[in-house]
């Protein structure tokens, strides 16, 4: 059984008294709503097999709800704006698949209970502030002497999923993203940039069978690091560091023939989430979670839904800095101590319609 708790997610604001967990009808045993007092009122919906966000939104969910969506199908993931509507905050959470889905599942939930909002927020202000002036970041990684920069009039941030749920879009959970664009005009990105960690791999196709085998032969990269060459912004060269990145070597050449934009790093994306750990499994978990540091770094290849596939590459081994300077700003050497870390608090609230905490 694993039990929602809608009043330890303080990623959703106050003002609404209604709490929706939509699940597939298939799950209905094994989920069950912690009846807390944010919320004055907590239905359940189950969907059938094919339904869509969409549909479910439109004849299921009242307005003014929280939503809380936890489903495998990507039909269930996502959903047009106009659906949602101004006065419904919706989260997602992407099921795993195979014996060890609920426990993947189990841990997501209890990520969003230890993530504090206001801490990411914070986070994510310190970082774009001090790049904001900046001129560049540099990422170094010692142990296999790469080192790569990015230069840049002025950062352009094409993601960010900081801070608190907003109402009008599907957020995909666990959040605690900032994801510099490296894309665009006026920005540059060259070097050689040692990838290592879990990964992520997205698709722009409904269940895509081959999202879940790029993962697979990514997987070599949460032991083994990877050198990527960059030239002005493109993977160029691909050496891998140990044999065990070898496999991952071989999918992303063979992903960069199939389309050769797939090579193109659309962003450098920094994790803020320092209540989230990176899970060995395809989960936005892996992005979003500043493992020990205070903001972790990842690479991002490709972009959706212009190439089939997007991958989020980590970089656990690599310090950030701004150019021309010296103090970390993410990655190594930016570790806290564990007793620094947020503690799972809930929100504090004096009666059934308030959500202050």
């Amino acid at each position: 059984m694993i039990v929602v708790r809608p009043t330890a997610y303080r990623q959703y604001t106050a003002g609404r008294d209604r709490f929706v967990l939509v699940v597939e009808k298939a799950l209905a045993d094994f989920f069950r709503i912690e009846h807390g007092t944010r919320h004055e009122h907590h239905t359940t919906v189950l969907a059938e097999p094919g339904r869509t966000l969409a549909d479910v939104l439109r004849t299921d969910v009242p307005e003014n709800s929280d939503v809380l969506v936890v489903a495998a199908a990507d039909s269930l993931l996502t959903a047009p704006t106009v659906e949602i509507g101004p006065g419904r905050t919706v989260a997602a959470v992407r099921m795993g698949t195979g014996p060890l889905a609920l426990d993947q599942t189990r841990s997501l939930l209890e990520t969003l209970e230890r993530t504090d909002p206001d801490d990411v927020q914070r986070h994510a202000d310190e970082l774009a502030g001090a790049l904001a002036t900046a001129g560049g970041l540099r990422i170094e990684d010692p142990l296999t002497a790469s080192v790569a920069q990015a230069g840049f009039t002025r950062p352009t941030w094409s993601r960010s999923d900081v801070g608190t749920f907003k109402p009008g879009a599907v957020q995909l959970a666990p959040t605690g993203r900032l994801r510099l664009a490296t894309d665009v005009t006026g920005t540059t990105l060259s070097g050689q940039i040692a990838v290592k960690g879990w990964p992520v791999v997205r698709s722009r196709t409904e269940g895509d069978a081959r999202r879940n085998e790029l993962y697979e032969q990514l997987t070599g990269l949460s032991h083994y690091p990877l050198v990527l060459t960059v030239d002005d912004g493109t993977v160029t060269d691909l050496k891998a560091a140990a044999s065990g990145s070898g496999a991952a070597a071989a999918a992303l050449e063979s992903l960069f023939a199939e389309h050769s934009d797939h090579s193109v790093v659309s962003g450098v994306e920094f994790g803020l989430s320092r209540g989230t750990q990176p899970l060995p499994f395809n989960t936005e978990a892996n992005s979003a979670a500043t493992g020990r540091a205070k903001a972790s770094v990842h690479l991002v290849l490709g972009a959706l839904p212009q190439t089939p596939y997007q991958l989020t590459l980590a970089c656990a081994t690599s310090t950030v800095t701004a150019e021309g300077a010296t103090e970390a700003l993410a990655g190594t050497g930016t570790e806290t101590a564990g007793g620094e870390r947020p503690r799972r608090r809930m929100n504090r609230v004096t009666a059934s319609s308030c959500g202050c905490h």
